[in-house]
């Protein structure tokens, strides 16, 4: 190929660099020709521009292919580079040396801190640079980004780039596999093993090996698969399948499948366990199988420990919290605020306005009242905030609880909690692999309370409300009793009404009014729901004049909805006003947004890493749904004007004040609308519920959710057909799980 150029040689100045994208123009010096004839300028000069990171005067092999530029003249477009001596085959003298000449101050610190500090960049370990005096978090990923950029990834470059791997995935991919010559390997042996990397799903690698030729029943393809159908499986809220059911599933999907090859290759798999319960053969993945009997047995074993001390002044306690409260407690939640006093594991359930609340505080003053050591804790920072108002403690999520890092929970099976009891709030919310962290760490003796809604929407994955309640194992005090204050209230009234799929006495003439015996629901009838827009950001605004925006929530079922109405509610709550800074997101993309100071966001992923914004060298995780609000964004720009480093201080609900660094913005997004399965387990005085025609998600569940996030104030806005065909729909489905008869096994023992 003429127009490709391959040469050893080294860059002997840069012209033009861009650290914000990578992107690069440099002279080059040519030492040796490998392949082709090098082209070069009028004034003798060998220019090559693309996405690298070479260091001056070091040699590498490059490769390029040429391509004349009207203006500037002979240039080749860089297509890969690899070190004379790849980095991956240092030694550690030559490690450190090389260290030492990328970063000279910042390699001697980490230098003299580990006599080896190859596995710290093979391992992308920030925590162990960040120990180093001198080496904040801000530095330590930029030290990291600095290295990599070093290695040889061309190979990879070549091989991903025929299968239209992007050059960013490419580099993903080979740090998940540790290596290039690991990540080319899988490839070719097996593009669909991909599937372990985050972001890299079955339907990316699919297409891509359909194309290059793969058969449709080619068993490499038919076993990936099945591993993501059983992906999908746990995400509707099952962790089995007859062999039956599959077998038909795979004729339907996968033309001419060997089904007697994929069935042996399922049962002598390490991944799958086929096994025999209630008469019928069943298949699982084995961690899903593993995780619902390791919740039956400790279960179980908590519920039938010895508790710590035997409680007294019952009754003095319970008196003095109906006084403080100013009522009595109905004889319902006398029964049942005694049979969570009188066991170990129990579960309190009940509706919206059944007084879950009340109870549950009755029980925590006698607790209290004990000196026993109290934890309460939630999915999410907002339901652990809510459930502080009731238990008069901080509460926490639960990966705070365990103390969530990216090697497992800090609190765990052999280092277990170190509290008398245990309450956790929106157990409906929760899966069976957090749950299974969650009991496992704690101890024989303590005392482990759930409370929950079933009439609220599943949780995303199996969960473990259902099945608790079936069993009939673990003690349920079930409240089904609306209060007479309660009864006031429209919210509740008319949310009941729409679970169970009745209308309640409304209309569109009731549009633009507000409803109950408590004024505290708002219709709002659109026919024509492409209006529905103006009438959200209408009742936004008016609610934004009385209250702070940590107390107005706008729901709605979609994430596209979101998108739309996040910019324009941004404008209305937290306009430009020249003075305060802001970062776009995805600058020029349909889905691009912009965050900016005194914005309320929203975190959409786990991140282990982030650091509090008092004290850089303390790590302090955030993690999906968790909310808060931008106090501060620091943008540093190149000498061109361009950005080359964001950092941002959110203030999240529930965590505190933690710095979000460039790399992960893009998992921080607009928060003043949000999906209604985003916003379970959270309360807001004013929730403003933005329901257009949706045939897919839309349900009465989702409808009583929406309602009972508000403790103030709802506002639905919606058509009155949409309304009807909501109300007319359930979201419930028949869910395939073990753990209630794992339950009744494990108690039987």
């Amino acid at each position: 190929m003429e127009d490709v150029l391959e040469f050893k040689g080294r860059v002997v100045n840069y012209r033009y660099r861009n650290e914000e994208n990578g992107f690069a123009i440099a002279t080059m010096e040519v030492q040796e020709v490998l392949e082709g004839n090098p082209k070069y300028t009028q004034y003798g000069d060998l220019v090559f521009k693309g996405n690298f990171d070479l260091m001056v005067n070091t040699t590498y092999i490059i490769k390029g292919k040429f391509a004349e530029d009207p203006k500037f003249g002979p240039q080749y477009v860089f297509m890969f580079s690899k070190r004379e001596k790849p980095i991956e085959d240092m030694g550690v003298t030559d490690f450190k040396k090389l260290l030492e000449e990328l970063m000279p101050h910042v390699g001697e610190l980490i230098n003299d801190a580990y006599d080896d500090p190859r596995q710290i960049f093979e391992d992308n370990d920030m925590e162990k640079l960040i120990q180093i005096k001198g080496v904040g978090p801000k530095n330590a990923s930029k030290i990291l980004a600095r290295v990599e950029s070093q290695k040889d990834f061309g190979p990879a470059y070549v091989a991903f780039g025929k299968w239209g791997f992007t050059m960013s995935t490419t580099r993903k991919i080979v740090r998940a596999k540790k290596s290039v010559e690991a990540a080319i390997k899988t490839l070719n042996k097996n593009p669909y093993d991909l599937m372990d990397i985050g972001g890299i799903g079955f339907k990316t690698i699919d297409a891509k090996a359909l194309k290059m030729g793969f058969a449709a029943n080619d068993p490499r393809r038919v076993h990936a698969f099945i591993k993501d159908y059983f992906d999908n499986l746990e995400m509707s809220g099952s962790s089995w399948i007859t062999p039956d059911d599959l077998t038909k599933y795979l004729h339907k999907e996968i033309f001419d499948c060997d089904v007697i090859e994929t069935m042996t290759w399922i049962k002598d798999s390490e991944d799958f366990v086929v096994f025999k319960r209630d008469g019928e053969t069943r298949i699982a993945p084995k961690y899903l199988y593993n995780a619902e009997q390791t919740v039956a047995d400790d279960l179980v074993r908590i519920l039938n420990g010895k508790a710590t001390l035997e409680l007294k002044d019952i009754d003095d306690s319970i008196k003095r919290t109906e006084e403080a409260q100013g009522f009595e407690y109905s004889p319902k939640q006398l029964e049942g605020i005694k049979t969570m006093l009188d066991s170990k594991v129990v579960l309190l359930r009940g509706v919206a306005g059944s007084g879950k609340s009340s109870t549950i505080n009755a029980v925590v003053k006698v607790f209290k009242h004990n000196h026993l050591s109290i934890a309460s804790c939630a999915l999410s920072g907002k339901a652990a905030d809510n459930l502080s108002q009731i238990t008069g403690m901080r509460g926490s999520t639960i990966h705070r609880l365990l103390k969530a890092t990216p090697e497992g929970m800090g609190y765990h099976k052999k280092n277990q909690l170190p509290f008398d009891v245990v309450i956790l709030d929106e157990v409906s919310m929760v899966d069976i692999k957090l749950f299974e962290s969650l009991v496992e760490a704690l101890p024989d003796h303590a005392r482990f309370i759930m409370i929950g809604d079933s009439a609220q929407l599943d949780s995303i994955g199996v969960g473990v409300m259902r099945d608790i309640v079936n069993a009939n194992v673990v003690p349920v005090v079930t409240l089904n009793e609306i209060h007479r204050q309660a009864k006031e209230s429209a919210i509740v009234t008319h949310s009941l009404t729409y679970r169970v799929g009745k209308l309640p006495n409304v209309s569109p003439k009731d549009s633009w009014k507000m409803v109950g015996g408590k004024r505290d629901l708002g219709y709002v009838f659109e026919e024509d729901e492409s209006r529905l827009f103006d009438a959200t950001y209408k009742v936004f605004k008016s609610l934004l004049q009385d209250n702070p925006i940590s107390d107005v929530q706008i729901i709605t079922p979609t994430t596209s909805n979101c998108l739309k109405i996040n910019r324009v509610a941004q404008q209305i709550a937290n306009p430009d006003d020249g003075v305060k800074e802001s970062y776009e997101v995805y600058p020029g993309k349909e889905y691009g947004y912009v965050l900016r100071e005194g914005d309320k966001v929203l975190n959409t992923a786990n991140d282990y890493k982030t650091v509090s914004a008092k004290n850089e060298s303390t790590i302090l995780p955030i993690f999906n749904g968790n909310t808060g609000t931008i106090e501060k964004i620091n943008v540093e720009k190149n000498n061109d004007g361009k950005i080359s480093d964001v950092e941002m201080i959110i203030n999240f609900d529930g965590v505190g004040r933690v710095l979000v660094r460039k790399a992960t913005v893009k998992n921080i997004q607009l928060g003043y609308a949000m999906t209604v399965h985003k916003s379970q387990g959270s309360t807001i005085p004013n929730v403003i519920v933005m329901l257009p025609y949706q045939y897919m998600l839309n349900s009465r569940e989702l409808l009583y959710t929406a309602m009972t996030r508000s403790s103030n104030k709802c506002f639905i806005l919606t058509s009155m057909r949409t309304l009807k065909a909501t109300v007319n729909k359930t979201s419930e489905t028949v869910h395939h799980s073990n753990l209630a008869s794992m339950l009744k096994e494990v108690s039987a023992e």
